[in-house]
């Protein structure tokens, strides 16, 4: 064996449709041999997952299945993390696909600079469409301009703006603080993890592939699940770093409002759509305060107050 080992780790909920196809990508995985294991966590599925998952042919890849209630995916992911034997994490969601080479170029990186924390590649975004296993690709995601200046701020970019895939990381074990999700945070998880380790690793501590290694599946009628209480977290999030590095409104105040502008924004608008008037107001009142010069949130709070009105508000842009 050459090379650090990699556990991979896969929550599954109800997954039967997706998860034979994930794990043969891994399982596809070239230049793994005997440094890779899985860790499959089932969060409470009322299907045949893991039905599904104990008659996948493995090989001499160990293939590891926790079963036990639902308790979320942050749970999940932290007990997978916590069976893992490899020195390096690699994070994949039931429904998402890897390329051949993705885990041995990470691996690789990690292993040739010490410096490194997270390595994460570009992902293939693809709308689920009827009959077609494929889906249909809608984006290349992240697309950066110049990734090495962007990347030299790592952190500072990564408060403003959530630019790494879940699916798309592998993380050295030792960058990963215990637990690794903070299990307050149901949807913006990752944010919160990738965030902690990028201000912890400092400069070379964020790497990036930039191709696109990892397939990212949207689910039909998935897409905008949750997306009020994303948002909530989103802000909690955002107050917290900029409150424990006053230096990010120090240094660039104009950013650190926009960003809090948008953030109430969206929240609004995804609680109007949601039906949840009361709070949708709250978050649009705080975006205007933010930035009195806005019409739209003021056009939303209007919107809120007419019956009916409250899933007609307008595109969220």
């Amino acid at each position: 064996m050459t090379g650090s080992r990699v556990s991979v780790v896969i929550p599954t909920y109800n997954a039967s449709r997706f998860i034979r196809r994930t794990l043969d990508s891994v399982l596809a995985q070239r230049g793994m041999s005997g440094r890779l294991d899985i860790v499959v966590v089932d969060d409470g599925s009322g299907d045949d997952t893991v039905e599904i998952v104990r008659r996948i042919p493995s090989g001499d890849i160990r293939i590891d299945v926790l079963q036990g209630a639902r308790r979320g995916v942050c749970a999940a992911r932290n007990a997978g993390v916590a069976r893992c034997r490899g020195e390096h994490v690699a994070f994949l969601d039931h429904d998402d696909l890897w390329e051949p080479d993705k885990l041995k170029r990470q691996a690789d990186l990690l292993d040739a600079d010490p410096r490194a924390a997270l390595v994460f590649t570009q992902a293939r975004v693809m709308a689920e469409r009827p009959g077609d296993p494929e889906g249909e690709i809608t984006e290349t995601f992240p697309m950066l301009r110049e990734p090495e200046s962007f990347l030299a701020r790592a952190y500072e970019n990564l408060v403003h703006w959530n630019y790494i895939p879940m699916s798309a990381v592998m993380v050295r074990r030792s960058a990963l603080p215990e637990p690794a999700f903070d299990p307050r945070f149901q949807l913006a998880e990752d944010w919160d993890l990738w965030l902690r380790i990028a201000a912890s690793a400092g400069p070379g501590g964020v790497r990036f592939i930039a191709e696109p290694l990892t397939a990212y599946r949207i689910v039909a009628g998935r897409a905008t699940e949750r997306m009020a209480d994303l948002r909530l977290e989103d802000i909690s999030i955002f107050q917290r770093e900029i409150e424990r590095h006053p230096w990010l409104v120090d240094s660039d105040p104009g950013r650190c409002r926009d960003t809090l502008y948008r953030l109430h924004e969206e929240a609004g608008y995804w609680l109007l759509r949601e039906g949840r008037r009361a709070e949708a107001r709250r978050m649009l009142r705080a975006a205007w305060r933010i930035k009195p010069s806005s019409l739209k949130p003021l056009g939303r709070l209007l919107a809120s107050l007419v019956p009916g009105r409250a899933g007609e508000t307008g595109a969220c842009a």
